[in-house]
């Protein structure tokens, strides 16, 4: 049986990696692309009193684009690990995770809880998705969101169908995609499941008439082996 990784790049690859090593078989064809974005005006030069980092691809964009000397030693708030890494491996900022890798998670941290109306906070993000985070911070502090990327459609034009027992999905943008193409690939939404990375993406998918669902909040290698046991054993 084969999983189809829809992930975008390069979280795509590992993870098909990581599946093969397992054992299973995989198909690694993301549905989007990720094309950075120019900004209108460049990022200041100054340290923020705070950064939050929604992606790996606007913290990518970011690092390679738009980072400067200045920002050395500022504290970063990331949405998950993830999109810490890039952030850590630089060793150039004072990163911190939720427990909980959301929006809500984010947003329930002390430093985001405590902030006050002059402390400079910079949201780096993507265009389109959810706004939770900047309709509760936009009015609470020198608020500023850069958009460092967007997604591409790139669906696959067609798959073997008859092999496919999992669609790992990363994001909300994702699950639309494939749930677009689902018919045009005659993929069964009754009977193929899909990974899907919280439960708010999970309810909106059954909302979309998908009926196999599983949470996989993470990809790290014990939880994509306890998700493939459970996909296996459903």
């Amino acid at each position: 049986m084969t999983h189809w990784i829809s992930y975008s790049e390069p979280t795509a690859s590992r993870l098909a990696q990581m599946l093969s090593a397992m054992g299973q078989a995989t198909l690694c064809h993301p549905v989007t692309r990720i094309q950075w974005l120019s900004l209108d005006a460049p990022i200041p030069d100054i340290k923020p009193d705070l950064i939050v980092a929604l992606s790996q691809h606007a913290v990518a964009a970011y690092l390679s684009e738009h980072y400067r000397p200045s920002h050395h030693g500022a504290n970063v708030i990331a949405i998950g690990p993830t999109t810490a890494k890039g952030l850590i491996d630089t060793g150039n900022f004072v990163v911190e995770l939720p427990q909980q890798a959301s929006s809500e998670g984010l947003l329930a941290m002390p430093a985001l809880q405590n902030l006050g109306p002059n402390q400079t906070v910079w949201l780096l993000t993507g265009e389109g998705g959810r706004d939770l985070v900047v309709s509760e911070l936009a009015d609470r502090c020198k608020f500023s969101r850069f958009d460092l990327y967007r997604r591409q459609p790139s669906a696959p034009a067609t798959l073997p169908v008859a092999s496919l027992q999992s669609i790992w999905i990363g994001s909300l943008h994702g699950l639309q995609q494939v749930t677009a193409e689902a018919d045009k690939l005659a993929i069964d939404r009754q009977c193929t499941t899909l990974v899907l990375p919280s439960q708010r993406v999970a309810d909106h998918a059954k909302r979309l008439g998908w009926y196999k669902l599983l949470v996989c909040e993470g990809i790290e290698p014990q939880q994509v082996r306890q998700t493939c046991d459970r996909i296996e054993h459903d």
